[in-house]
């Protein structure tokens, strides 16, 4: 079984908490409504005299009455509860699904925050690298089921972030928003779709999909396959990508429904880790990015990652009876990675040449994981309110390998000399091929099982016909992790411990004016599982743990032409490891008895974020999303220097405006639309001055986007062609914030669907 690993205690709670939920099966959906009897004929009583006059009969035309299984706004698959959740009356309303933004300022200001953070690609691709915007991991889930300890979601159709006015609805929350990706699936609908895209940045795409009925009101089929590449900008550089998508729906009977899924996702790329760093002389600090070796790939022809990953899912929804619905999944995960790099210095201005001995290394990091998850759910009404409660059991046991390893001494002092001491002028990128004996020195030769087992109960009332909403919510999780370290010599060659946490929500939703204005308030606790050894105590680090408060406002104007949504925060993050400033002190560490390592940083992230949409008229609408984060560093024992200041890379302000200019179907050009749009990123710090670097700050910059698109139905066939300008004032992003790649990109996109 799948839950084999969950505490006993856990099982107790949740055998108690479903068996209340059964029990809760028995009470009424709503209050009874008042029995009034039927009037009894009185013997002998004269019937009411029929009216003098008779009314007019109205005739009325012939009208017909069907139902088609393919209407876009029903799907027949039964697999549709958590949509169907965010607008359940009297929990939802219209106030919290009405849109207040458009997607492309969201997506254009996650690139550059992106960009910003400067993670390297093969770290972001394996998942070592995964901060939200917030600056802090983010929990994630997939159609609705927490993905602990899984290091990326594959197939991602469309995601959300429930935070704010949501977090009452679905009855979750974490500080910074749940992160949840919805998988592309059967709708119940047969359609094809084929997309072509294609930019002056080198970027090619295609990706073709086809969904149908295999039985009719049965069962229902999607398949999808997808390949793009981008070349460049510097030579060596590629990013292939392939993918495979296939799911099937099957419908039980009315009230239940399965479906199984199969994702293969494949990637290679050689990307250099970032623009390098340079130095006047060897001991002298670093002065940043040197921008005049933009066009020049540090790793060359011979590097780069391959990873290939795939996933299988058993999905089942339903209900038991009318008030009680059971969602369940069922994963199994696997991934192979491996990454060819090399190790190279700051370049030397002195002696044109990078300094330190440059040397190849090899990268494995294999991963595979089995996930389940059952949520049950209740509905009732009792004390003049709809009750929700849901008891959830989830459980995760991963295996991962992390394997760093490079020549022996010997083998690398035998490489060429314009190799090690490696010259950009007149590049050696000779590298030997990779094999187990010849890369034999182990950097890195690390182990990990982990077992992650999560319970969770929530409460969710609606007083007042919904124009009060609250939810409740506390989690129990129980983490087990064994680390095997089988780098010789090593400290502590095996590790095995346990931690637990309780985290939870509460939050609110009330309509200030029915219809107009909504206001929320929630707070919210989360945290993220350390894997992280102490070499003195043998003992797993703490976890990583947030703490949030969010409260807001949302409200529909002008007869609802105006959406906004406006929203304050404070997030903490808590326990964050760091190195003990006592560790290996000759006077106060003379016993050798203080930990490497300490729980003690922590940060604050304090601002507000506004966003809305105005629709000027039936054609033209307005777009816009600003966020004020100002986020510094509160406790930092290693680091003392470092409190108070503002986290690096990190900007305090960010914003985005688009506007959108629609012809209608009757004017003179039917099914075109124009756009443009502005990215606002502000001033940042990319690093402080220490005993190796010198301050370094980038100024604030615009971007500007331009896009076109027309659509056209030729038959039965529904065509679309897109034409997009992304930094279309060409701003000098290599200039201003030593980035590559930042000139100006034209695109084009063509979509045929039928």
């Amino acid at each position: 079984m799948i839950f084999c690993n969950a505490p006993r205690l856990g099982r107790w709670l949740a055998a108690g908490l479903g068996a209340a939920a059964l029990a809760l099966h028995a009470q009424p959906l709503a209050p009874p409504l008042p029995i009034r009897p039927l009037p009894v004929p009185v013997p002998g009583a004269s019937p009411e005299a029929p009216p003098a006059e008779v009314d007019e009969l109205i005739r009325l035309g012939k009208f017909k009455v069907s139902g088609d299984i393919f209407d876009e706004t029903i799907d027949p698959t039964g697999m549709d509860a958590p949509e169907a959740e965010r607008a359940e009356s009297p929990f939802s309303n219209d106030l919290i699904m009405v849109e207040t933004a458009d997607d492309d300022p969201l997506h254009d200001i996650g690139t550059e925050l992106s960009a910003i953070a400067a993670a390297p690609p093969a770290d972001t691709a394996a998942g070592v690298n995964r901060v939200n915007l917030k600056g802090f991991p983010t929990p994630r889930q997939r159609n609705g089921f927490t993905q602990v300890g899984m290091p990326e979601i594959l197939n991602p159709g469309g995601s959300e972030s429930i935070q704010g006015p949501l977090t009452p609805v679905v009855g979750r929350a974490a500080p910074g928003g749940i992160q949840n990706f919805i998988s592309a699936r059967p709708r119940g609908r047969k359609s094809s779709r084929l997309s072509l895209v294609a930019t002056s940045k080198d970027y090619l795409g295609a990706d073709f999909e086809l969904s149908g009925q295999l039985v009719p009101k049965k069962a229902w089929h999607r398949f999808s396959v997808a390949a793009n590449q981008r070349l460049g900008p510097q030579p060596f550089t590629y990013n292939r990508h392939r993918a495979a998508n296939g799911a099937v729906v099957w419908k039980l009977n009315r009230a239940w429904s399965s479906m199984v899924q199969f994702d293969y996702d494949e990637r290679a790329a050689n990307a250099p880790p970032n623009l390098a760093d340079y130095r006047a002389t060897a001991s002298s600090k670093i002065l940043g990015p040197y921008r005049p070796l933009a066009d020049f790939n540090i790793y060359g022809p011979n590097a780069g990652y391959r990873k290939r990953t795939a996933s299988a899912v058993l999905q089942l929804e339903g209900q038991i009876g009318r008030r009680v619905s059971v969602r369940a999944s069922l994963q199994g995960f696997t991934r192979s990675f491996d990454e060819d790099r090399w190790t190279t210095g700051p370049f030397l201005l002195d002696t044109k040449k990078f300094s330190g001995i440059r040397e190849p290394q090899h990268v494995e990091q294999p991963f595979s994981a089995v996930t389940g998850q059952i949520d049950v759910t209740t509905r009732f009404f009792v004390l003049k309110a709809d009750h929700k409660i849901t008891v959830s059991l989830d459980t995760t046991s991963t295996d991962y390998e992390r394997v760093q390893s490079a020549l022996t001494i010997a083998d690398r002092n035998a490489l060429p000399a314009d190799v090690r001491f490696f010259d950009p002028a007149a590049p050696n990128y000779f590298r030997p091929a990779y094999e187990p004996g010849r890369f034999s020195r182990f950097i890195t030769n690390r182990a990990e099982e982990n077992r992650y087992t999560g319970i969770f109960l929530s409460e969710r009332a609606a007083f007042m016909k919904g124009r009060l909403v609250v939810t409740a919510g506390v989690r129990r999780d129980f983490v087990t992790i064994d680390v095997s370290d089988r780098k010789p010599g090593a400290v502590q060659p095996k590790v095995s411990d346990e931690t637990g946490e309780v985290t939870g929500h509460f939050g609110a939703n009330y309509v200030a004016v029915p219809g107009k204005i909504l206001v929320f308030a929630n707070t919210s606790t989360a945290f993220e599982p350390s894997s992280r050894v102490d070499a003195r105590t043998g003992r797993v680090q703490g976890n990583e743990t947030t703490l949030g408060y969010e409260a807001g406002g949302k409200g529909l104007f002008f007869e609802r032409r105006l959406a906004l949504i406006a929203m304050g925060f404070v997030y903490f993050n808590q326990n964050i490891s760091r190195r003990n400033p006592l560790y290996d002190d000759p006077i106060l560490d003379a016993n050798q008895t203080q930990p490497q390592l300490v729980a003690a940083g922590e940060e604050r992230f304090t601002g507000g974020s506004l966003e809305g949409r105005y629709k000027v008229s039936d054609a033209f609408s307005l777009g816009a999303r600003a966020t004020y984060n100002r986020a510094i560093t509160t406790a930092s024992p290693d680091l003392p220097e470092e409190i108070g200041r503002e986290l690096s890379r990190f900007p305090w302000l960010t914003g985005g405006l688009t506007a959108r200019y629609t012809f209608g179907r009757a004017g003179r050009w039917p099914g075109l639309s124009i756009g443009a749009g502005l990215t606002y990123v502000s001033d940042t710090v990319s690093s402080y001055e220490n005993k190796t670097r010198v301050y370094l700050a980038y100024p604030s910059y615009t971007l500007a986007s331009l896009s076109a698109s027309y659509r056209w139905k030729a038959g039965n066939f529904n065509h679309s062609l897109t034409a997009t300008v992304r930094n279309a004032l060409d701003y000098d992003l290599l200039a201003s914030v030593a980035r590559v790649g930042g000139e100006r990109d034209y695109g084009i996109s063509y979509g045929l669907s039928w």
